[in-house]
């Protein structure tokens, strides 16, 4: 073989060994989003119903201070000042409640006796303990007829308390605190119920004459409200994507240890003005990107269903404009405001600004309106805008199915039944002795 025949042969071989490499540093730039398998019946245990929230007709009293609803301050990026007990109703897990030295209790009352199964919430640094009483009577602080169900320490990041399953109407919290901290998130969870997805409660406009409660409220994208995990970067159990919208701070959804960009999209169920979303996940330095998208990307037109796996390219992501980003320093928490913007499907991107040997979680994904009509309208109504009467079952794509109106007879009404006679002669036999 010739010396200008082997450079040619020794080319040829290097250029077939360069495209292997070129083409997966392509791919790897592309984020492959995988679908999330449809909600089932048999899931229904983990997503139980937080009765905790203003809009089922709570309410929270703190003592020995309470400050009034009017001062609730909503959180914004990674910050956190509020200082109004009020926050802890309400469906935002990025806003939370101060717990300084010493003893400081919260009564919560419920609209009605209601059969409670748990309590949980996130914990922000605060140590010391907490004691959880209820009753069905509205008691005096101090009385001796509160039944005390638990008493235990503050753990670090989520505590949960199992106090039933217990009917209660009143739960009363006391924290007995040594190193202050926030808390968040509160949750008084009720024994967990088929009903709460094919007849969800109610939801009613609050009662508080206070417009940053009125704006995070309502939560549209909460598991009881038709909205589903859509799409997830990675993760081993992909069924578990519902947590991150389940209103619970004890579930979370891990992704892949090897992710470097994790990212999810939510599905509302129907095009909706949004305003606010606010997210918590693992404490670490990340930048979070928020998505308010109308339809998915290569979506194609007439509602086709969404295939297993959504590649997203450089280009894909350039064309997609976020309504804001947010730079934690490793609090756990972003929120972010802006304009109103209407959309559908609620992309979150997490950019952790170094790798961890821990998985990336996230806890909890919510999205708000500014207009608490909408929102309440939007929580009570399914995925075809009427109003959800019953579901077959939990698939993605099963809508709610109302008994069809009785129509006229086809053929007229049927013959009449012959008027009954004025009198009926029973005649009486009178038994005869032997």
């Amino acid at each position: 073989m010739s010396a200008s025949s082997l450079r040619s042969l020794r080319v040829s071989v290097l250029i077939c060994g360069l495209i292997p490499l070129l083409a997966s540093r392509l791919f790897a730039a592309d984020l492959v989003l995988q679908k999330v398998p449809p909600l089932t019946v048999g899931q229904v245990p983990a997503y139980a119903q937080n009765l905790a929230r203003y809009h089922f007709g709570a309410q929270v009293e703190a003592a020995p201070r309470s400050n009034p609803t009017a001062s609730l301050q909503l959180s914004s990026n990674s910050e956190d000042h509020n200082v109004a007990e009020a926050a802890l109703l309400c469906d935002d897990p990025t806003v939370g409640y101060p717990l300084s030295k010493g003893s400081t209790s919260l009564l919560i009352s419920l609209s009605k006796i209601e059969n409670i199964d748990r309590i949980s919430f996130r914990n922000g640094g605060a140590k010391g303990e907490v004691m959880v009483a209820t009753s069905s009577a509205k008691l005096p602080a101090d009385s001796a007829q509160w039944h005390q169900v638990i008493r235990q320490e503050l753990t670090s990041n989520v505590v949960t308390a199992s106090v039933g399953p217990s009917d209660a109407k009143y739960v009363k919290l006391t924290f007995i605190i040594t190193e202050p901290g926030r808390i968040a998130g509160l949750g008084v969870y009720s024994v967990p119920a088929v009903a709460d997805f094919t007849m969800p409660r109610t939801r009613r406009a609050t009662q508080e004459n206070s417009q940053s409660i009125a704006f995070i409220s309502y939560n549209l994208s909460d598991v009881h409200a038709k909205a589903r995990a859509l799409y997830v970067s990675s993760g081993a159990d992909l069924q578990q994507a519902n947590n991150m919208i389940d209103n619970q701070p004890g579930t979370t959804y891990p992704f892949g240890a090897d992710d470097a960009t994790p990212t999810a999209v939510i599905d509302l169920g129907k095009e909706t003005t949004v305003q606010r979303i606010s997210t918590t996940y693992s404490p670490r330095e990340a930048r979070v990107d928020f998505y308010v998208l109308q339809s998915l990307p290569g979506e194609q037109p007439g509602g086709a269903v969404a295939p297993k796996t959504l590649r997203l390219s450089d280009n894909a992501f350039a064309g997609l404009k976020p309504v804001g980003s947010v730079a934690d320093t490793g609090k756990g928490r972003a929120a972010i405001d802006f304009a109103p913007v209407a959309g559908r499907y609620i992309m979150v991107r997490w950019i952790p600004a170094a790798h961890e040997d821990t998985s990336f979680s996230a806890d909890e994904i919510a999205v708000f309106s500014g207009n608490n009509l909408k929102a309440l309208t939007a929580a009570n109504t399914g995925y075809d805008g009427k109003e959800a009467k019953d579901f077959k079952d939990l698939g993605e794509g099963k809508e709610a199915k109302e008994m069809p109106e009785e129509g006229p007879p086809a053929e007229g009404p049927p013959p009449g039944l012959p008027d009954p006679p004025p009198f009926v002669f029973v005649p009486e036999i009178v038994p005869t002795s032997p």
